[in-house]
């Protein structure tokens, strides 16, 4: 006898973005949402617009731009961001419900820019005329990595308006990272916060990053800035956590696509500067050529770094990150299939295996990293798309 899979209760709450004032508690289906590793997860869902949701007030509770969303799954809030979108779903007796995407809390800083001068070099500061205290009073940044993350957040939420803080605690980026960065952001360029926050990460010697939500022990909901350092997540002798494509594994299908377009052996990183004076950085990967590889250049621009030893630490962040063809294999689970849902986070690793097929006639099995977790729930069973790297 087949034990039936197991009813798991879903909570959307709406609230406002600033004040965390629950708007709304609605109903919504067809959902879909992930979280990403130093990224932004999505959600997707469709609100019934009926005699049931009319004296909820579902229009004036999920405004785009200004509604925060929490994803709440057994009591445990699994996912929270911003709604972006929303519009009727209509058919040929009218207007049937709503559909709604949202993403996680980073993509604010999507729409925030640097509109002056910030350094950690006070004598760039002294130079600009700009104001040498510290941030959030000054135009002075902390050296550590972590720091400038909280420097760049403590920038945008002192704007003037008063309009700039959504209050996501950025308390626990006061620890160091023990890195420090030499960094000078142009307002000229007006650079958005997040892709500083990218390129701050993504250097050789980075760290890991992502906003996690839930609920304090008196019911109220918390929202946390974190930086990983070196990395977030778990090995998979730690975890023992397996996923296994075949017969009477736990992995409903696979895809395990292959893109060599972004190859290279060769990356080359532009900073700062202009003409002959752009700061340049570049790093290779020599021992492919004597084994019968062409040559693949990438060119990627930092105008932001000022320094050869950041840029040149981009250029080979940037060769790692390319030169294997890009392999984002993608595993479907059952969301209650051992391990469960909710054992595992975005940063863990674990072995994936493939019983042999067309595709590996002698099978696979490799540890690997999972780098987006996307779940898909319609009132019956949830899957999960877990996408990987390698680990």
């Amino acid at each position: 006898m087949t034990t039936p899979a197991p009813i798991h209760q879903y909570t959307f709450l709406f609230c406002d973005l600033i004040t965390d004032r629950i708007l709304a508690e609605l109903p919504v289906q067809q959902v879909e949402y992930s979280t990403e590793l130093n990224g932004i997860g999505t959600f997707s869902g469709m609100i019934p617009l009926n005699d049931q949701t009319a004296p909820l007030a579902p229009m004036a509770a999920t405004i785009p731009g200004r509604t925060m969303l929490y994803v709440d799954r057994d009591g445990v809030i699994v996912w929270g961001g911003i709604v972006w979108t929303r519009k009727p779903l209509t058919a040929a007796y009218g207007v049937y419900g709503m559909h709604i995407q949202a993403a996680e809390l980073p993509s604010y800083w999507q729409h925030r820019y640097v509109n002056e001068i910030l350094s950690t070099d006070p004598g760039v500061l002294v130079a600009n005329g700009a104001d040498g205290r510290y941030v959030p009073d000054g135009q002075r940044m902390y050296d550590d990595q972590a720091w400038i993350l909280w420097s760049l957040l403590r920038y945008a939420g002192a704007d003037i308006t008063g309009a700039g803080d959504i209050h996501v605690d950025t308390n626990p980026l006061v620890n160091p990272t023990g890195v420090t960065r030499v960094r000078t952001y142009d307002a000229s360029q007006r650079p958005a916060i997040l892709d500083l926050i990218r390129q701050l990460s993504e250097v050789d010697g980075g760290f890991d990053w992502g906003v996690e939500v839930g609920y304090n022990a008196d019911g109220s909901r918390y929202r946390r800035w974190q930086v990983y350092y070196p990395r977030r997540g778990r090995s998979a002798s730690a975890t023992g956590f397996m996923f296994q494509y075949g017969a009477g594994g736990n992995a409903l299908t696979y895809e395990w696509p292959e893109d060599g377009t972004l190859l290279a052996n060769r990356a080359i990183a532009l900073g700062a500067g202009q003409g002959q004076d752009v700061v340049i950085g570049q790093a290779e990967a020599g021992d492919q050529f004597p084994a019968g590889w062409p040559l693949l250049e990438t060119v990627t621009k930092y105008d932001q770094v000022v320094e050869w030893n950041t840029i040149q630490a981009h250029a080979q962040a940037d060769l790692y990150a390319h030169r294997s063809a890009m392999t984002t294999p993608t595993f479907t689970v059952l969301a209650d299939a051992d391990p469960v849902l909710g054992s595992y986070t975005v940063g863990d690793s674990a072995i994936f295996a493939i019983d042999p097929d067309g595709y590996y006639p002698n099978g696979y099995a490799a540890e690997l990293r999972i780098v987006s977790i996307k779940v898909s729930y319609s009132g019956g069973p949830e899957t999960v798309a877990l996408t990987c790297t390698g680990a």
